[in-house]
C-alpha cells in the first residue's frame, strides 16, 4: 500500500497543509486542509486570485467572513479563523465531506420539511441580527440545493458552493431569485423565503419549477411563472396544505408571503402537527439588547419587539408518521395521506400473502402425497413403487455457457430512485421512480457523469421491461 507524500504537499502561513483544492465559490478559492497545530482537518477558503485587485470584492469577503464568524447554527460551517495574509484575505473554516442535493431526485414529504426547517431554522437566525447597518441580519450562503450537502443522516450544511464552475453560479442561483429582485427593488426578508418555497417544492418533486434559457431569462422568468402545484409533478400526491405553505412563500407580491424565515417556520411546525408529524420547539429566553451579534454561542440578540416572535426549533430528526389505523383515518379525511406510501405497502403485503399462500398449498400438497403412500402400504394394496415419486424441484438455469451471470443490484434508498434517460443529474432526464427494494440487472457502467457515477440498468416494473440510468450511490449489489 503507497501513500501520499506529504513532503511535496504546501503549508499555508506555516501552519495548514493544503491537500487538495476542492473547487471556487463566487468570492474563494476552496482548499482541504490540515491543522498541523490542532491537528485536525479545516477548510481554507482564499479570495480568488483575479478579485484580489478589486476593492469591493475584498472588502465584500471581509465583511462576510466577519458576520459569518458571529453565527452559531449547525447548518452553517464553523469558522476558526480570518485574516489576510500577503494582501489575500483567508477564511479557515471546519471540514465537511458531503454531497450536494442537486440531483439526488424526489425525496418523501418528511425528509423534504426537515431540510427545510433546518435551513429556514438557520436563515432566521441570521435574520434576528438585523439593525439599522444590517437590514436583513448576519450574512449567510446563497439558498440553492447545489450549496446544501448532506452531510449524516438528515443533516445539511449550506456553504457557498464549490461545485460549479464560477461562471455558472449565477445561472445556479437565477432559479431561486425572488421577482422584486428581478425588478431592481432593494431585497427583503421574505425574498429568502420564496428560495426558500422553491427549495421545498424541488426536494419534493425532484424538479425546479422555473426555468429558462440562461441566467438572465430564469431570473425574469420568476416574473411571469408561477409554482404549479405538487400534483402536476407527482400525479399521486394530495396534499393540499403542503400546495398552499409553497404557493405562499413563493407568492409574487413580497407582501402575500410569509414575512421572514422564523414565520415559515412556524408554517412549517403547523404543517407538520397537521400531518401528525411529532415535532418539538425550543423555547428561546429573550435576551439582551445590546444591538451587538453573540459570538462563540447559539443564542442570539434581538429586540424587545422580536423577542417575542424569534424562536428556533431544534434540528431534530423527527419520526416517520404513525400507521395505526386512526391516523390513517385522519389523514385520509384531512386530505394529507402520501398515495404513493399507500401503495407501495399494499403491494407488499400483497405479494407476500401470495407467497404465504403458494407455500401453504404445496405443503398440503406433499402431507397429501405421502399420507396416501402410508395408507396403501399399511393396507397391502401395493407398493410404493407402483406409486409416482414426489416431485423434485429445482431452480433453472440462467446462466448461458461460457457467459458470466448477470450483475444485479437493489434500490437502497427508502423514497426510491430516479430512473433516467441518459446520466445526468438533470432533473428532464427523469423516466420514471423506481421503489425502495426493487433489484436492477446492470447492462453497462460505472460512467461518471456531474461527478457522479451511474450505471446503465434494466429493471420490470409493472410488467414491463425498462432500461435507463441509475446513479450507483444508491444501488447496492445482490449478493
Amino acid at each position: 500500500m503507497t501513500f501520499p507524500d506529504v513532503s511535496k504537499e504546501p503549508v499555508l502561513f506555516g501552519r495548514y497543509r493544503v491537500h487538495i483544492m476542492l473547487g471556487e465559490s463566487r468570492l474563494a478559492t476552496v482548499y482541504k486542509a490540515t491543522d498541523l497545530r490542532l491537528q485536525r482537518p479545516v477548510l481554507i477558503h482564499l479570495l480568488r486570485k483575479e478579485l484580489c485587485m478589486h476593492p469591493h470584492k475584498r472588502a465584500q469577503f471581509l465583511t462576510e467572513a466577519k458576520q459569518s464568524a458571529h453565527r452559531s447554527h449547525p447548518v452553517f460551517l464553523e469558522v476558526f479563523d480570518i485574516g489576510e495574509r500577503n494582501d489575500r484575505p483567508f477564511l479557515i473554516t471546519e471540514a465537511v465531506d458531503g454531497r450536494p442535493l442537486l440531483g439526488v431526485g424526489a425525496l418523501s414529504v418528511e425528509q423534504a420539511l426537515a431540510i427545510v426547517r433546518q435551513v429556514a431554522e438557520a436563515v432566521a437566525l441570521c435574520q434576528s441580527h438585523r439593525s439599522p447597518e444590517l437590514p436583513l441580519g448576519l450574512f449567510h450562503p446563497p439558498i440553492s440545493s447545489a450549496n446544501l450537502l448532506l452531510v449524516g443522516d438528515g443533516q445539511v450544511k449550506l456553504v457557498d458552493g464549490w461545485c460549479f464552475e464560477p461562471n455558472l453560479i449565477a445561472a445556479d442561483l437565477a432559479h431561486y431569485r425572488a421577482p422584486e429582485l428581478s425588478k431592481g427593488q432593494a431585497p427583503q426578508l421574505s425574498s429568502v423565503v420564496y428560495a426558500l418555497g422553491i427549495l421545498l417544492f424541488e426536494l419534493i418533486t425532484g424538479q425546479r419549477p422555473i426555468h429558462g434559457d440562461d441566467a438572465q431569462s430564469t431570473a425574469l422568468a420568476h416574473l411571469t411563472q408561477t409554482v404549479p402545484s405538487l400534483a402536476r409533478v407527482r400525479p399521486t400526491m394530495y396534499i393540499p396544505s403542503l400546495d398552499r405553505l409553497i404557493a405562499r412563500a413563493t407568492a409574487h407580491d413580497p407582501v402575500h408571503r410569509f414575512a421572514d424565515a422564523q414565520s415559515f417556520v412556524t408554517a412549517i411546525n403547523d404543517l407538520w402537527r397537521e400531518l401528525t408529524v411529532s415535532t418539538r420547539r425550543l423555547n428561546v429566553e429573550p435576551v439582551r439588547t445590546s444591538g451587538r451579534p453573540a459570538v462563540g454561542g447559539s443564542t442570539h440578540h434581538q429586540t424587545p419587539s422580536d423577542a417575542k416572535s424569534v424562536q428556533v426549533a431544534p434540528v431534530v430528526r423527527s419520526p416517520m408518521p404513525t400507521s395505526s389505523l386512526r391516523n390513517r383515518v385522519s389523514q385520509v379525511f384531512t386530505g394529507s395521506f402520501d398515495i404513493d406510501s399507500l401503495r407501495r405497502q399494499h403491494w407488499s403485503r400483497t405479494v407476500g400473502g401470495i407467497l404465504v399462500m403458494i407455500m401453504l398449498l404445496l405443503g398440503v400438497a406433499a402431507l397429501s402425497f405421502w399420507g396416501v403412500t402410508w395408507i396403501v402400504r399399511q393396507l397391502g394394496f401395493g407398493t410404493a413403487s407402483q406409486l409416482p415419486d414426489a416431485p423434485s424441484w429445482s431452480l433453472p438455469d440462467f446462466n448461458w455457457p461460457g457467459r458470466a451471470p448477470p450483475e444485479l443490484y437493489v434500490v437502497n434508498i427508502a423514497e426510491g430512485l430516479n430512473l433516467r434517460s441518459e446520466p445526468s443529474a438533470r432533473s428532464d432526464t427523469i423516466m420514471t421512480v423506481v421503489p425502495n427494494g426493487v433489484v436492477v440487472r446492470k447492462l453497462e457502467g460505472p460512467v461518471i457523469a456531474d461527478n457522479i457515477p451511474w450505471l446503465k440498468v434494466r429493471v420490470e416494473l409493472n410488467g414491463q421491461s425498462i432500461e435507463g440510468w441509475m446513479s450507483l450511490n444508491y444501488l447496492r449489489p445482490q449478493p
